[in-house]
């Protein structure tokens, strides 16, 4: 595989591919964190960039990433190690106050974009027009991430937001089937699997209504019983529009618990034979059979995958979301 990557510095793109030391490494996420490339190269005194300047990693002619330089630490040896972010850097670096009714997750984004002259590109309909949503000093990530789980809840969907080569982009997740297939006969080396109930799992669900915090009110209350007296009290916490009914309450309630009502369990496959394809968000089929107490042999979804590039090798690790 032949990588190329290249640096913006004021106007003058730079080929930096010659220079590379080390391993290349991309990240891309569905957990609501930036893509990151990290990268080392020698100081050849050709090559200028500082911190702002623009990066962009092509695998065989094809754009990966796109980002900005963010951090550069150099040794006395004159090796510069390099991390770059994408455009979700600066939505989750930023806060805001919104406060907006009758948009769809789309529309939110793009508002948000357009005024912090972000990019975007392609959007799937999420499908739901949100009523009306106050956001008050909330990183502007975490709103477009409240706006997207709205509309996955109304509509039965779950939809991804992460940034395709330099464009915010929007995508339900059956749009990102890949043809990716990978056996514990050669394609997987090593793998871990994880089960856990201390990040992202509730038994429990409060809906708050929605206003400025010192008028808000509990609304709505339900929980798992048989879960709690087993794992002890986690309760979610959630502001809902106020014109809610107790039915609607109830529906975003049952919803709630239906997802996050459960043991996660997590899968990391590691030094896969190289399928530059793969990104966070797309769902592959994995075949390791003899996994725990649950074996896999089906279509899985990639929650996190990092791309390693080495001495002209491509591994990558999958974080895997391991499903009923």
């Amino acid at each position: 595989m032949k990588i190329r990557l290249l640096i913006e510095h004021h106007g003058t793109v730079y080929d930096a591919t010659e220079i590379l030391t080390n391993s290349v490494i991309w990240e891309s996420s569905v957990r609501g964190e930036a893509g990151k490339l990290t990268f080392t190269v020698v100081r050849d005194g050709i090559i200028h960039f500082v911190e702002g300047d623009k990066v962009q990693l092509y695998t065989d002619g094809i754009l990966r990433f796109s980002g900005w330089v963010m951090k550069k630490e150099r040794t006395d040896a004159q090796i510069i190690s390099v991390t770059a972010y994408d455009q979700i850097f600066y939505l989750a670096k930023n806060r805001g106050t919104y406060v907006y009714w009758d948009k769809t997750a789309v529309d939110v984004i793009r508002m948000i974009a357009g005024e912090y002259g972000l990019q975007t590109g392609a959007m799937t309909n999420t499908g739901w027009v949100i009523p009306q949503r106050i956001e008050e000093g909330e990183t502007l990530l975490d709103i477009i991430l409240s706006a997207l789980e709205l509309s996955g809840r109304a509509t039965g969907k779950e939809f991804f937001f992460f940034d395709d080569g330099g464009k915010l982009t929007v995508k339900e997740r059956r749009e990102m089937e890949s043809k990716g297939i990978f056996r514990c006969d050669g394609g997987v080396a090593s793998y871990t699997y994880m089960t856990d109930i201390s990040k992202d799992t509730c038994n429990g669900v409060r809906l708050y209504q929605a206003g400025r915090k010192e008028m808000e009110r509990l609304t709505f209350q339900k929980e798992n019983g048989q879960k709690v007296k087993e794992w002890g009290r986690l309760y979610a916490y959630h502001h809902v529009p106020f014109e809610l009914n107790q039915a609607q309450m109830q529906e975003i309630a049952d919803g709630i618990l239906r997802e996050k009502c459960r043991v996660q369990k997590i899968l990391v496959v590691d030094n896969v034979n190289g399928d530059a394809d793969v990104r966070a968000g797309q769902s592959v089929y994995l075949d390791i059979p003899d996994l725990a107490e649950v074996g896999i042999e089906k279509s899985v979804l990639v929650e996190k995958c990092t791309h390693i590039y080495r001495d002209g090798e491509h591994r990558i690790r999958m974080v895997i979301r391991v499903e009923e």
